[in-house]
């Protein structure tokens, strides 16, 4: 365990009061006031320049997030696999709670980054989490990533992680009727996409989806939270630039459908959503904006701004106890409908 990890998880049990003096003066966007542990975190990180080397940043991301990550639950195993995928096998990690019977309900999770950084560690700790809550297999993929490959290679890798499971659900241990899809960010966009795509094609439905400050429009609006949010820790409004530009090179696909669910013109008889916004997060108002027209088609939609937090939020868990809830808050909603 590295000093830094232990200093974070020391920092995130201190009294409110010393966090704050420490962080300085409260950072407050759009009423909402930040969370002191997450804003000593952003004061303690700085302002390092950009870093331009794609697997340079990818390694400094890992590291970082390393410490960041909270607590695995130990009752929760895991293993990895390789899954059958379009360009050749996937890897997956499979996480499994202790005394799970058979016939049991999943989850397919999907991490965030961009489509372009972070790996199957990046929310490492929230999947055990997932697993426990709910009871359930959990089975996280490691899609490609841009720009080595190109967009939509994300999506049709989570694509063919769930025909593969459905079609392997009783070899998995699992009931394939009560599979559910979750991520973060792009995990988010991922995941709502896959619902979009299913209920077009017919047959087994998700019976979920949990979208944690999902990324659902490669549209970045000049208002609102892109702009009130453009220098927020971790995730800034010219990081998503870098991204749009990585992942859509010269606007390429930047249209696509399977870039932006917000925006498809039918979101009727869609599985039950379970989204969480972040009160400090540039793609706030989108993820917003998404339960509302999800509300208004007439679909089940739990919906929580967690107006303290940021982008990234079920990735602090060692460092803000506010994070720690926030995702076992909705672990628990997913664990009540699968």
């Amino acid at each position: 365990m590295s000093k830094d990890r232990v200093i974070l998880g020391i920092l995130k049990n201190l009294p409110n009061f010393i966090i704050q003096r420490l962080a300085g003066p409260a950072v407050e966007i759009d009423g909402n006031r930040l969370d002191a542990n997450i804003q000593l975190l952003a004061k303690m990180a700085g302002n390092p320049e950009p870093e331009t080397d794609i697997n340079q940043m990818r390694a400094n991301i890992h590291a970082n997030f390393a410490n960041l990550d909270g607590k695995r639950r130990a009752s929760v195993k895991s293993r990895e696999a390789h899954i059958p995928g379009p360009a050749g096998d996937m890897l997956a990690r499979i996480y499994e709670p202790a005394n799970l019977p058979d016939n049991a309900p999943a989850v397919l999770f999907f991490h965030q980054g961009g489509f372009v950084v972070m790996d199957l560690d990046s929310d490492d700790a929230f999947c055990t989490i997932l697993a426990d809550e709910c009871k359930a297999k959990v089975i996280s993929l490691d899609y490609r990533l841009c720009p080595e490959h190109n967009f939509p290679a994300p999506i049709d890798d989570a694509m063919a992680l769930w025909d593969y499971v459905q079609a392997n659900a009783a070899s998995f241990g699992i009931d394939g009727t009560r599979v559910a899809v979750a991520g973060d960010s792009a995990g988010g966009l991922i995941s709502s996409v896959i619902c979009q795509q299913i209920r077009d094609a017919g047959g087994v439905q998700p019976a979920a989806q949990l979208l944690a400050y999902p990324w659902v429009s490669s549209q970045l609006a000049e208002t609102g939270s892109t702009v009130s949010c453009a220098e927020c820790f971790p995730l800034t409004t010219s990081t998503m630039e870098f991204f749009n530009a990585t992942v859509f090179p010269e606007g390429k696909h930047i249209d696509h459908l399977f870039a932006n669910p917000l925006h498809n013109d039918n979101l009727a008889n869609l599985p039950p959503a379970i989204i969480g916004t972040a009160g400090f997060d540039p793609i706030r108002d989108q993820g917003n904006d998404y339960a509302d027209r999800l509300k208004a088609a007439g679909n089940q939609v739990t919906h929580y701004c967690f107006t303290t937090l940021s982008h990234s939020y079920l990735s602090l868990g060692n460092v803000s106890k506010n994070a720690e809830k926030a995702g076992i808050t909705l672990a628990q909603d997913l664990a009540k409908i699968i």
